[in-house]
């Protein structure tokens, strides 16, 4: 349970928005050591699937064109 409320902590960092009642309620029970890591491994999940998305759409866009 504990590593699911670091991930929503890391999630809603990254969004940005987020309330100062509920920042200060969930840093008060998380685990400092482990945060950068889930952070890390977060960021790099995001930047995985976003360059899997625009590798997806951009595959199907390489149609040779006609009479050049």
């Amino acid at each position: 349970m504990a590593l699911l409320r670091m991930i929503r902590i890391v999630l809603w960092s990254f969004f940005g928005v987020r309330r100062r009642a509920s920042h200060e309620a969930d840093f008060a029970q998380v685990n400092f050591s482990l945060l950068p890591v889930i952070a890390v491994v977060l960021a790099l999940c995001i930047g995985a699937s976003i360059f899997g998305v625009v590798m997806l759409v951009t595959h199907g866009a390489n149609v040779p064109t006609q009479g050049f």
